[in-house]
Protein backbone atom coordinates (compact mmCIF):
# COMPACT_ATOMS: atom_id res chain seq x y z
CA UNK A 1 0.00 0.00 0.00
CA UNK A 2 2.73 2.34 0.80
CA UNK A 3 4.68 1.89 -2.59
CA UNK A 4 1.25 2.57 -4.45
CA UNK A 5 1.56 6.37 -2.14
CA UNK A 6 4.37 6.74 -3.65
CA UNK A 7 4.37 5.99 -7.04
CA UNK A 8 0.89 8.16 -6.98
CA UNK A 9 2.67 11.30 -5.17
CA UNK A 10 5.54 10.56 -7.86
CA UNK A 11 3.13 10.69 -10.85
CA UNK A 12 1.36 13.73 -9.53
CA UNK A 13 4.64 15.53 -8.80
CA UNK A 14 6.00 14.74 -12.05
CA UNK A 15 3.00 15.91 -13.76
CA UNK A 16 3.06 19.00 -12.18
CA UNK A 17 6.81 20.37 -12.85
CA UNK A 18 5.97 19.00 -16.41
CA UNK A 19 3.27 20.62 -16.56
CA UNK A 20 4.55 24.29 -15.16
CA UNK A 21 7.45 23.53 -17.60
CA UNK A 22 4.76 23.25 -20.69
CA UNK A 23 3.26 26.55 -19.50
CA UNK A 24 6.15 28.18 -19.26
CA UNK A 25 7.75 27.63 -22.11
CA UNK A 26 4.36 28.24 -24.01
CA UNK A 27 3.38 31.67 -22.81
CA UNK A 28 7.09 34.31 -23.77
CA UNK A 29 6.33 37.89 -22.83
CA UNK A 30 7.54 39.88 -25.84
CA UNK A 31 10.53 42.99 -24.86
CA UNK A 32 9.85 46.05 -26.35
CA UNK A 33 12.46 48.67 -26.52
CA UNK A 34 11.67 52.55 -25.00
CA UNK A 35 13.10 55.94 -25.00
CA UNK A 36 12.51 58.53 -22.15
CA UNK A 37 13.47 61.75 -21.47
CA UNK A 38 12.89 63.97 -17.89
CA UNK A 39 13.64 66.38 -15.02
CA UNK A 40 14.47 64.85 -11.92
CA UNK A 41 14.05 68.21 -9.47
CA UNK A 42 16.02 67.79 -6.03
CA UNK A 43 15.01 69.91 -2.92
CA UNK A 44 15.30 73.75 -3.63
CA UNK A 45 15.16 76.50 -0.67
CA UNK A 46 12.16 78.72 -1.05
CA UNK A 47 13.27 81.81 -2.25
CA UNK A 48 16.66 80.33 -3.97
CA UNK A 49 17.90 80.53 -7.05
CA UNK A 50 18.96 77.44 -7.02
CA UNK A 51 16.75 75.57 -9.44
CA UNK A 52 19.05 75.67 -11.90
CA UNK A 53 21.55 73.86 -9.66
CA UNK A 54 19.07 70.83 -8.06
CA UNK A 55 17.12 70.39 -11.79
CA UNK A 56 18.78 66.77 -13.42
CA UNK A 57 17.49 66.10 -17.10
CA UNK A 58 18.26 62.83 -18.95
CA UNK A 59 17.73 60.56 -20.88
CA UNK A 60 16.91 56.96 -20.63
CA UNK A 61 16.66 53.61 -22.97
CA UNK A 62 16.20 50.22 -22.35
CA UNK A 63 13.61 47.41 -22.70
CA UNK A 64 10.52 46.56 -20.59
CA UNK A 65 8.28 43.48 -20.46
CA UNK A 66 5.09 43.01 -19.08
CA UNK A 67 6.03 43.80 -15.63
CA UNK A 68 9.57 44.57 -15.59
CA UNK A 69 11.59 47.39 -17.15
CA UNK A 70 15.17 47.71 -16.90
CA UNK A 71 16.66 51.38 -18.63
CA UNK A 72 20.13 52.66 -18.44
CA UNK A 73 20.04 56.67 -18.14
CA UNK A 74 22.46 59.48 -18.95
CA UNK A 75 22.12 62.91 -17.68
CA UNK A 76 23.70 65.93 -16.75
CA UNK A 77 23.53 68.00 -12.95
CA UNK A 78 22.70 71.43 -13.93
CA UNK A 79 19.49 72.02 -15.86
CA UNK A 80 21.37 74.71 -18.01
CA UNK A 81 24.19 72.54 -18.99
CA UNK A 82 27.70 74.22 -18.13
CA UNK A 83 31.55 73.65 -18.08
CA UNK A 84 30.75 72.75 -14.19
CA UNK A 85 28.11 70.74 -14.68
CA UNK A 86 28.71 66.96 -13.72
CA UNK A 87 27.62 64.00 -15.85
CA UNK A 88 25.94 60.98 -14.72
CA UNK A 89 24.83 57.55 -15.72
CA UNK A 90 22.66 55.07 -13.77
CA UNK A 91 20.90 51.90 -13.73
CA UNK A 92 17.48 51.54 -13.41
CA UNK A 93 14.99 48.71 -12.95
CA UNK A 94 10.92 49.34 -12.04
CA UNK A 95 8.35 46.10 -11.46
CA UNK A 96 4.88 46.54 -11.38
CA UNK A 97 1.63 44.62 -10.73
CA UNK A 98 -1.79 45.15 -11.39
CA UNK A 99 -4.24 45.05 -8.97
CA UNK A 100 -7.77 45.01 -9.92
CA UNK A 101 -8.06 48.42 -11.92
CA UNK A 102 -5.28 49.77 -10.05
CA UNK A 103 -1.47 49.43 -10.81
CA UNK A 104 1.43 49.16 -8.04
CA UNK A 105 4.95 49.93 -8.80
CA UNK A 106 8.37 49.99 -7.22
CA UNK A 107 11.75 51.26 -8.40
CA UNK A 108 15.51 51.15 -7.86
CA UNK A 109 18.17 52.38 -9.61
CA UNK A 110 22.16 52.72 -9.20
CA UNK A 111 24.36 55.43 -10.27
CA UNK A 112 27.58 57.66 -10.26
CA UNK A 113 29.04 60.69 -11.59
CA UNK A 114 31.70 60.60 -14.44
CA UNK A 115 34.44 61.96 -12.43
CA UNK A 116 37.63 60.58 -10.60
CA UNK A 117 36.37 61.38 -7.06
CA UNK A 118 33.78 58.08 -5.33
CA UNK A 119 30.28 59.98 -5.80
CA UNK A 120 27.82 56.82 -6.04
CA UNK A 121 23.67 57.47 -5.62
CA UNK A 122 20.82 54.94 -5.34
CA UNK A 123 17.56 56.49 -6.50
CA UNK A 124 14.05 54.65 -4.97
CA UNK A 125 10.53 55.06 -5.10
CA UNK A 126 7.08 53.35 -5.08
CA UNK A 127 3.60 54.08 -6.21
CA UNK A 128 0.04 53.27 -6.79
CA UNK A 129 -2.14 54.30 -9.40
Amino acid sequence: MKKLFYIILLIVFQNQIFGQAVKSDSVKTKLRPYLSMGVSIGNVDAGSDNFNKASYPSFEAGVMGENLSLGAVFGCENFFVTSASREFYELKTSLSKSIGKCSAYALFGAGSYFEKSFNNFIEYGAGFS
